[in-house]
């Protein structure tokens, strides 16, 4: 192989499903950026995918015959002869049954494949379906959205960090310049709330009971509405919990929505109370896109996306007294609200851009192949 040097064009394969460009925007982007600067992109998806015609404007070729089963011995044996064919220098793969696959595919060529992971749950040693996916001996490395994942996944596996790096999914604030906010009318809400957004599916570690929770320790005299946006809020136990609270009059349930962005930009403050399990949430980087200060809970894949008194609120996880507090204090000065939103937004600018995340990529391939 010849000497790595920093203008090297390298060929890439990316695994991954790009249903919707809303969806996976940050990640398919990260590729598209590769490509406009000359690198070699190819990419496998799912049928129909909306990036296939951006995608291949710029040169990329696309595949779209993504595995749907865990090993499809079809599948391994095309992606063989694309690797045969076209001597990638890595293969990227972004979901389990990419994974599952791939590690087969690509015994006895040089290709390095790198896994993703972007969910903080465990990883334990002791599961065998480890040792298919991240744990299997073919992977050459781990790309972890967040830095709490590469620490939980260094604790189970044998080499330690070596084979881990922390890249975020970063953000373009260009996507975020034409958003157009719902209007509160059309779903009944006051236009004079302070408005509240909850966006997520209705998970226990969203942490949903303690923000209803915090509503009973608020103050009546304060405007606020809340937005439900997300599945499994017509579950029994939570519509007995909502319809206890003294809000349950301002709350607002409107269901899983396919661009959420409009009303993330329609609301005054999102909420994430979650308690744990999260690797890079998309929804609060996107609320700080949009200018909005949220109020996140202190826990590991939320390190570094707000600076508390600055850009936002950080509170404890499972704490409604502390969430109550911040609650209160975001809606009783407007002021300190707009001037915490525009921290945020140039918060993400300066730290979770995608130009850093494509430099972060690109520091990665050399180390591979330096």
């Amino acid at each position: 192989m010849s000497e790595q040097s920093p203008n090297r064009i390298y060929k890439i394969l990316v695994i991954s499903a790009y249903r919707t460009i809303l969806h996976t925007r940050a990640e398919a982007e990260l590729f598209i950026r590769l490509a406009k600067e000359g690198h070699m992109v190819d990419v496998i998806t799912v049928q129909n995918a909306e990036y296939k015609e951006q995608m291949e404007a710029l040169g990329m070729r696309v595949f779209e015959d993504h595995p749907t089963k865990k090993i499809s011995f079809e599948f391994i044996q095309h992606l063989r002869d694309r690797i045969r064919k076209f001597d990638y220098d890595f293969v990227h793969v972004f979901n389990s049954k990419g994974l599952t696959n791939a590690v087969w595919a690509l015994r006895g060529f040089r290709s390095k494949l790198i896994a993703y992971r972007g969910f903080a749950g465990q990883t334990p040693w002791y599961d065998p379906m480890m040792y298919l996916k991240y744990f299997h001996p073919r992977v050459d490395h781990i790309m972890c959205v967040s830095k709490d994942i590469e620490d939980i996944l260094s604790r189970q596996m044998m080499s330690g960090r070596r084979k881990l790096t922390t890249i975020r999914k970063g953000h373009d604030p260009a996507w975020y310049r034409d958003i157009v906010p719902i209007e509160r009318s059309q779903f009944n809400i006051p236009q004079e709330a302070v408005l509240v957004c909850f966006l997520a599916n209705n998970r226990p570690f969203k942490g949903l009971r303690y923000l209803l929770e915090a509503t009973h320790l608020l103050s009546p005299d304060l405007p606020f509405a809340f937005m439900f946006i997300g599945q499994g809020y017509d579950d029994p136990d939570t519509k007995r919990a909502m319809d206890a609270s003294p809000y349950a009059n301002r709350f607002f349930t409107l269901g899983f929505q396919e661009n959420p962005l409009p009303f993330l930009a329609a609301s005054d403050c999102l909420v994430s109370a979650s308690t744990h399990g999260e690797g890079l949430s998309k929804s609060i980087v996107e609320a700080m896109s949009l200018g909005i200060a949220p109020i996140i809970t202190k826990i590991g894949g939320n390190e570094g996306l707000i600076e508390e008194g600055v850009s936002g609120w950080v509170i404890p996880p499972k704490d409604s007294n502390a969430l109550a507090a911040a609650l209160s204090e975001m809606a009783s000065d407007e002021n300190e609200r707009k001037r915490r939103g525009e921290a945020a937004r140039q918060h993400i600018h300066n730290h979770f851009h995608i130009e850093q995340s494509v430099e972060d990529l690109k520091a990665l391939y050399q180390k591979l192949l330096g």
